[in-house]
């Protein structure tokens, strides 16, 4: 009987000196580099987070066939693990905190693609003292929360550019159509409909006041949860309301397909502008003609046109079987910035690594990935992450905006009066 005690309080002990080991903090050498990543692979931006994934396992992929990265002098092979977020937030932090405690991940990538996700995900990064960055997300409220305590959110970096670059867009397109003669705003007044997201009220939020400082109004600021398709009673009020411009922010294809059919159907007449959910490839082919003439932004991925983004789609077709599209872009540039920071590093030093990812300067498929070192956020701009306005002609989508870069020039949208 006493033995058996002593055997069960050596066992005790064990167990006790695992759990205290197990704090989530990450560094030291390892025998592989483990990345954690946090995205919808469910719910209503499933397709984002899908194509997220495999554009990550792809950049995963290339380095691991190179060899993997040399940590402290010895290559070391890389492996990704990742979770669902399902869009949540609660179920993101869940999720991010069983990578970081149970998986022992070395970096968190959180939240992958939803901003509200990653406003909560980012607390993860002062609790644990790992490394964390997103990759999609750019609402300006999680560089505000940077910026009020740099030091707090020393090792969370956010690696997409900020939404008032989507809203700077929107506002100096039109300023563009209207300094050269192609658009002629009746009654300066502008409205919206947007998920009722960070992203989303964010970049209306931003439109709106740039607008407001050149003596427009916003007249409706209408705000739908995720997923959501039924639009005629938006739309027949904002119809009533008669404004020069709408403006429309989605991250759900779904939402979008409906929104620009209802659109049509209802017979609205202002100049649409939409931000996001036309970049999927599937939207063209869902919304048929109720896509022609839309302008949106931002055309970052445009494989046909863009050289540099040809070799890494024709992988994505390789590889997945799929069509290539901005967020495989998005997943494949994000990871290989984290790596070449480890890279960078040497070590896998939480301090190490978030140092080498503040000095970021590296030539991405989407641009020149750079970080503001105030906001820990992407730059954007024509050095760095280009911002362009697309209209769908034909079925295919042309950047009319800046003139720089334009391939087309713009059509006047049929339906505007």
């Amino acid at each position: 009987m006493r033995k058996l005690a002593i055997v069960f309080g050596l066992l005790l002990v064990s167990l006790l000196a695992v759990g205290c080991g197990s704090s989530g903090k990450s560094g030291g050498s390892a025998d592989v580099i483990k990345i954690g990543m946090v995205g919808p692979l469910t719910g209503p931006a499933a397709e984002a987070g899908i194509a997220l994934k495999q554009g990550a396992q792809l950049a995963v992929d290339e380095w691991n066939e190179k060899g993997g990265i040399a940590v402290d002098g010895k290559k070391t092979k890389v492996e990704i693990l990742f979770e669902d977020s399902q869009s949540k937030p609660e179920a993101g932090v869940s999720v991010a905190e069983k990578l970081i405690t149970r998986d022992k991940v070395n970096v968190l990538i959180g939240d992958a693609f939803a901003s509200s996700v990653t406003m909560a995900v980012m607390e993860l990064a002062p609790k644990y003292g790992i490394p964390v960055m997103s990759i999609e997300p750019v609402s300006g409220e999680i560089a505000k929360k940077v910026k009020s305590d740099p030091e707090k959110y020393a090792t969370y970096w956010k690696g997409d550019f900020n939404s008032d670059a989507y809203g700077q867009t929107v506002f100096e397109t039109y300023q563009y159509l209207v300094e050269k003669g192609l658009f002629t705003p009746k009654t300066k007044t502008v409205a919206f409909v947007v998920e009722d997201t960070d992203y989303g009220r964010s970049n209306a939020e931003v439109v709106k006041n740039l607008f407001a400082g050149i003596g427009w109004n916003s007249v409706a600021l209408e705000t739908v949860p995720l997923g959501y398709t039924d639009f005629y009673p938006q739309l027949n009020k904002i119809k009533n309301l008669n404004p020069d411009v709408l403006v429309s922010c989605f991250t759900s294809l779904s939402s979008g397909v409906a929104l620009v059919k209802q659109f049509q159907e209802i017979g609205l007449t202002a100049s649409h502008m939409a931000i996001y959910y036309p970049l999927r490839p599937e939207f063209t082919e869902q919304a048929g003609s109720a896509a022609e003439g839309l302008l949106w932004t931002p055309l970052i991925f445009d494989p046909e046109n863009l050289d540099q983004q040809k070799a890494m789609a024709d992988q994505i077709k390789s590889k997945y079987d799929a069509v290539p599209n901005y967020d495989h872009a998005a997943g494949y540039d994000g990871i290989n910035n984290m790596l070449s920071a480890i890279e960078a590093a040497g070590s896998l030093e939480p301090k190490a690594i978030v140092a080498a990812l503040s000095e970021t300067d590296r030539k991405g498929v989407q641009g020149r990935f750079v970080f503001d070192q105030e906001s820990h956020t992407i730059k954007a701009g024509e050095e760095f992450v280009p911002v362009p306005t697309a209209q769908i002609e034909g079925g295919k989508n042309c950047i009319i905006w800046p003139e720089n870069v334009a391939s087309h020039e713009y059509t006047k949208q049929s339906w505007v009066k």
